[in-house]
């Protein structure tokens, strides 16, 4: 199956073949935000931040409405703003998310090389902040997003690998993406032990998720959650870009002195987007995904992050 939508979930492109006006992507209307028991009463949760002031791809183009949309219906304040990161503006969150980060706007460059996304100060004060008691969640993805967030989760302990990851072994092949990674407690990649995935009851369970790509993470000190197979390895990007380094996880969570953090190889589960493809026909990719866990998992990871599921 040829899928254009697939191809460019993966950013199978080179910069000068995107035309902004043309993504094949758009969020799905029909993806249902309620949640049936909201860890919150409405707008009485904590305060989230998504961060939109680093060129966050995501964020210019709105595709994370449907996690804050979501997020709102569990009783969260989600605030989507551009400022640069101090101590005195960190202070009005609980929780900040940090998602396709870059140094430039996206499809400008292929790859990040002496530009900055974040400050050294801005790293510091983030840090402080989660040490504090603040809580982070944050994604790294295949490159160049991956070159850019690496100096951020270095300070965390985590290390992301440069280039895009595939799994000739573990992936749907529905969809004929070996980049599209299945994480299950059948196949023993999910880790059905952790908080996050067993949620607070048998509802909120995880049970497979799907990953659309992304890199690879190792952070000593984190549990993780979801663990990449022998047979997982990391590619060139199309781009040109790596591949450098390999990790064993996409998905990483631990706590940080007061605070918690969690990182994601991958950031679609966080969206629920559909993707035109080349017959006129369309696909889900995200938390819309059919027979997938992801809006299970979002949440559980809101809670998690927040303090209301146990730490370990």
């Amino acid at each position: 199956m040829r899928l254009l939508a697939i191809n460019f979930i993966l950013f199978f492109v080179t910069v000068s073949s995107v035309v902004r006006a043309e993504w094949p992507m758009s969020n799905d209307p029909n993806f249902d935000i309620s949640v049936e028991k909201p860890m919150y009463p409405s707008s009485k949760g904590p305060k989230i931040l998504l961060d939109g002031g680093h060129h966050n791809f995501f964020i210019q183009w709105r595709f994370t409405e449907p996690f804050a949309n979501l997020l709102k219906a569990d009783g969260y304040q989600t605030v989507v703003d551009d400022k640069p990161f101090t101590t005195d503006y960190l202070a009005q969150f609980d929780i900040v998310v940090i998602i396709t980060a870059l140094p430039f706007d996206f499809t400008t460059k292929v790859e990040v090389t002496t530009e900055t996304t974040f400050t050294e100060q801005e790293i510091r004060t983030l840090y402080e902040w989660v040490d504090k008691g603040g809580s982070l969640l944050v994604f790294s993805e295949h490159a160049p997003f991956d070159q850019a967030i690496n100096p951020l989760l270095s300070q965390f302990g985590i290390v992301s690998s440069v280039g895009t990851i595939a799994d000739g072994k573990h992936h749907d092949k529905s969809f004929g993406q070996s980049g599209w990674i299945v994480y299950s407690r059948e196949n023993g990649l999910l880790n059905s032990e952790h908080p996050i995935i067993k949620g607070r009851n048998e509802s909120e369970a995880v049970y497979k998720l799907l990953t659309f790509g992304g890199s690879s993470l190792t952070g000593e000190g984190y549990t993780n959650i979801l663990k990449l197979s022998p047979s997982a390895k990391n590619l060139q990007h199309p781009t040109g870009v790596g591949p450098i380094g390999m990790g064993n996880s996409q998905g990483l969570a631990g706590v940080i002195g007061k605070g918690r953090v969690v990182a994601f190889g991958d950031s679609n589960g966080f969206t629920a987007m559909r993707f035109k493809l080349e017959n006129e026909a369309s696909i889900s990719a995200g938390m819309n995904t059919k027979d997938y866990d992801w809006k299970n998992m979002v949440l559980n990871t809101l809670h998690w992050i927040s303090g209301e599921l146990p730490a370990k």
